[in-house]
């Protein structure tokens, strides 16, 4: 009995350690990431991130290709990836020990969702020639509606998935915010502008639950789903022209933020199999 709670004491210790470290690389890779594309994109700054990048603020592969851009593509995988998510959500969700997982999975496929809607319409002007990365915010100023939409199917579908445990009121006054401050970043940081916003919100409230649960399982698994995407978006920047064009551009971000979940839900579900299986054999030879 006192080995076994000894086991226990250690993992809950390993679960803290393993969440924390997670945790605080991430952010510290959103904000050198972040860091690095507002210098770099100072008039006259050279070096470091990609030219072909710096064009657009996203690495764009077939931008002359009707329905098939990296934007367009983004649209395509978004929506493939949350019909297979909600596939295992329908299939895991009744499963005993699966229910903490499941919770976050309706508001990450609306947010998964918002985000190739989004893309589509950034593909919908590459096709009408009116897609201008380098337009200031005061020469096109967003309408309310236009803002709103924003806020409906982008801001707050994200940042409920990315809080999930917070009251949608305060989510809604979250995702206004998002949605102003939007309008005051240039169009070439707007990808940095989403993922520092998400990054923060999700790894600092990680890091500010109390010690009990840090000690949980799930709090050293959630933060290494930030790890592929914040790697994925250092290589955008650094390695657009090398590579990172030719294998897909600006969709590997988006795959990577599904895929992540994706291997997330999946280890849920073979520890929670796993575990039912291990009582229902110890019920048996007891």
């Amino acid at each position: 009995m006192g080995q076994t709670s000894t086991i226990r004491t250690n993992q809950a210790s390993n679960h803290k350690l393993v969440g924390d470290i997670v945790n605080i690389f991430v952010l510290a890779a959103t904000f050198a990431h972040l860091s690095t594309v507002i210098y770099f994109t100072l008039p006259g700054a050279q070096g470091v991130v990609d030219e072909h990048w710096k064009k657009d603020g996203f690495c764009i592969q077939n931008t002359d290709v009707p329905y098939w851009s990296s934007f367009d593509t983004c649209l395509y995988v978004d929506v493939v990836f949350s019909i297979i998510i909600a596939a295992m959500y329908l299939a895991w969700k009744d499963i005993p020990g699966m229910e903490a997982p499941s919770a976050f999975v309706p508001a990450f496929i609306g947010s998964t969702l918002g985000h190739g809607i989004v893309h589509g319409a950034m593909a919908v002007k590459f096709r009408d020639g009116s897609y201008d990365p380098h337009e200031g915010s005061d020469q096109i100023v967003p309408t309310l509606g236009q803002k709103l939409v924003g806020w409906a199917i982008f801001w707050f579908p994200l940042l409920k998935a990315t809080l999930p445990k917070m009251k949608n009121h305060h989510v809604a006054v979250l995702s206004a915010l998002a949605t102003y401050g939007q309008g005051f970043v240039k169009n070439e940081l707007g990808f940095a502008y989403v993922q520092t916003i998400v990054n923060v919100a999700f790894h600092a409230s990680q890091l500010s639950l109390s010690p009990e649960e840090k000690n949980s399982r799930e709090y050293m698994m959630l933060p290494l789903m930030g790890i592929l995407p914040i790697v994925v978006a250092w290589n955008e920047i650094l390695f657009c022209d090398a590579f990172f064009r030719a294998v897909g551009g600006h969709v590997l971000y988006d795959a990577s933020i599904a895929v992540s979940f994706m291997a997330f839900y999946l280890e849920c579900y073979y520890f929670s199999t796993k575990s039912r299986s291990k009582a229902l054999t110890k019920e048996k030879t007891s």
